[in-house]
């Protein structure tokens, strides 16, 4: 861990400043919205903090890189009883993965599950088009991308992983040992720390600007991006749960956040806190720059690389459109104008949602028929979703590959 202090953070005086959209923010938390001297400190530190026990078996890993990644592999997919010898390294981080936390709860994982299922489409349109454009409007999340070589990539080989990856987690007992949801996040963990040891190593990556690559605080924001942001989203589509859902939703993505090795003290427990956390955000990230503009164009055009089986230009074209009318839905036209993006006469597909969400989930309060059927019917469409890329999601990767 550095000890200089990364210039993307502000001052703790300019955080500590108050408006009213912080007062109105810190009535609802119950607590000031701003951090205090300590958490401002953790900040700091988070920024310079990364995963010390996956880093660790990345040093041993590039010891004899090719042979060793083979052992993770198996260790990973098959069992650490499956290797030819013991490996120190490999024992000592399976046997932290493998233990389960004491706060798990099993049954809010599985309540969570079904609430996933019963969003259908809208935690898509949510996940694509206001948590991942608007994360790129912070240029600090965007770093390992660009100098990745992100844009080599096309936009829809990385949502198509990402999506891949998101229904692993979400599949039934998905998180156990050996399914594809565990393996697959400890996959893509290990994926964060080998970009990050890539990188630390480069002298394109400014560490005085942006700490440690793929930091603690990255890390987090991006959890609460599937979690908290997710929450915020739904709302403003008219879709309003209840407060044992928000708690099981919460809780497993806690769940997730900790085995991508998230300390902790950042994974989020109570929806106020993912809150304070995305006010804190806007004050570790510069002004958004160039790399803001050239992921959000990408983003962009990915319908355009969807593998539609009939009319698939007007399809495309149709859902092009639709991306765009949610993502101004969510961070207006002035935002959108960082991100390269051209504004729309109105949002009408994000109103129609809106109006088909407030008519099928107020109903469905009262009529557990057709809640069963939302849960059914809204599964079904996130795979169909995953099934346009179906081709280009053979690897994993995450936000941040």
């Amino acid at each position: 861990m550095q000890n200089s202090t990364p210039s993307r953070l502000a001052s703790f005086s300019c955080m500590s400043q108050q408006n009213w959209f912080s007062r109105a923010l810190s009535h609802l938390c119950k607590r000031p919205a701003q951090p205090n001297f300590e958490e401002y400190n953790l900040l700091k530190e988070a920024l310079q903090s990364s995963d010390d026990e996956m880093d660790q078996v990345i040093i041993w890993m590039m010891k004899n890189p090719r042979l060793h990644r083979q052992y993770f592999e198996t260790a990973l997919f098959k069992g650490i009883e499956h290797l030819a010898e013991p490996i120190p390294e490999l024992e000592k981080f399976f046997s932290l993965v493998t233990q389960i936390p004491a706060w798990l709860e099993q049954d809010k994982i599985e309540q969570a599950l079904g609430f996933t299922y019963k969003l259908g489409i809208n935690n898509g349109f949510i996940l694509r088009d206001l948590s991942l454009m608007a994360g790129y409007l912070f240029p600090g999340f965007n770093q390992p991308l660009m100098l990745t070589g992100a844009l080599k990539k096309q936009a829809g080989t990385r949502l198509a992983e990402t999506t891949k990856w998101w229904i692993d987690i979400t599949e039934p007992n998905g998180l156990q040992r050996f399914n594809a949801g565990f393996t697959s996040t400890i996959y893509v963990r290990f994926i964060h720390a080998l970009v990050r040891h890539q990188l630390k190593k480069s002298e394109k990556w400014d560490a005085q600007t942006w700490g440690i690559p793929i930091n603690q605080f990255d890390l987090a924001m991006t959890n609460v991006a599937f979690s908290g942001v997710v929450l915020l989203g739904i709302r403003a589509l008219a879709v309003f749960p209840n407060q044992q859902e928000i708690e099981s939703f919460l809780h497993f993505w806690k769940y997730i956040g900790w085995l991508m090795g998230i300390d902790e003290k950042w994974l989020v427990t109570q929806e106020s806190d993912g809150w304070r956390l995305l006010y804190w955000m806007q004050f570790a990230h510069p002004q958004s720059d160039d790399s803001s503009f050239a992921l959000g164009q990408s983003l962009s055009q990915e319908p355009f690389e969807r593998r539609y089986r009939y009319l698939r230009p007007l399809q495309q074209k149709i859902a092009y459109q639709q991306h765009l009318q949610v993502t101004q839905f969510f961070i207006g036209r002035k935002r959108m104008q960082k991100l390269g993006l051209p504004h729309r006469s109105a949002a009408w597909f994000a109103y129609y949602l809106m109006l088909r969400n407030l008519a099928l989930y107020s109903t469905a309060k009262f009529i557990p028929k057709l809640e069963t059927a939302l849960c059914k019917k809204g599964r079904n469409i996130q795979k169909i979703g995953l099934a346009l890329y179906q081709h280009e999601s053979k690897q994993l990767a995450s936000m941040h590959q």
